[in-house]
């Protein structure tokens, strides 16, 4: 039976093998930097989902605020309904109200109620309009 020749050659081809097993210093860096982006991208969504959060919960509040008030101007006598500056409200900080009345008929009258708040890129708002009629 035949043997394999174990000359010097074969000997360096294994060492050279063994040697080069392994991540070299480019593909340590650049799997860091896949890494880095990922994560980079990850923190960017978690951040912007938070934010939004926020957003959402502002808006929220404003629309039950705006809702409040209408029922209040709702259940006033028709002569009392009267128009309203834009003002903070007292229990709400950081959101402002204003209540708009526009006569339409001699027994009708428009009613627009309207809260802001501020978002980093200005001002937003939520609005509801109804009609109140003097029976």
């Amino acid at each position: 039976m035949g043997s394999f020749p174990r000359n010097a050659a074969c000997r360096g081809r294994r060492r050279r093998a063994t040697e080069d097993s392994g991540f070299t210093l480019l593909e340590i860096l650049i799997a860091s930097l896949l890494i880095s982006i990922c994560l980079f991208a990850v923190m960017e969504a978690l951040n912007r989902g938070i934010f939004g959060l926020g957003e959402v919960e502002n808006y929220s509040r404003a629309v039950a605020l705006t809702q409040r008030k209408m029922e209040e101007v709702k259940n006033k006598p028709f002569t009392s309904i009267l128009s309203e500056s834009k003002a903070p409200i007292p229990d709400a900080a950081g959101f402002q109200q204003e209540v708009v009345v526009a006569s339409v008929h001699a027994n009708l009258k428009q009613v627009d109620v309207t809260t802001f708040w501020n978002v980093p890129n200005g001002e937003a708002n939520s609005s509801l309009t109804t009609y109140v009629v003097n029976s």
